[in-house]
């Protein structure tokens, strides 16, 4: 992968980043159902692991890994 903006403030992040180097903003969404893990980037209606519908926040995001 190649390096993307971060969704929250914009500053660009490397596909090894979890977290922006800037604002902290996860960089991943992990699914409630089965814990697969991908990149925000990937706006997934369905978990690619397991098939489960991926909710989306206000902002019509999917919800991101909290830690």
């Amino acid at each position: 992968m190649s390096a993307f903006k971060c969704p929250k403030c914009g500053k660009s992040t490397s596909s090894k980043e979890k977290f922006c180097i800037e604002c902290g903003q996860p960089l991943n969404i992990v699914c409630p159902e089965c814990g697969e893990t991908w990149r925000f980037m990937f706006d997934y209606k369905f978990c690619p692991g397991c098939g489960h519908h991926i909710k989306k926040n206000a902002g019509g995001k999917p919800l991101r890994e909290e830690k």
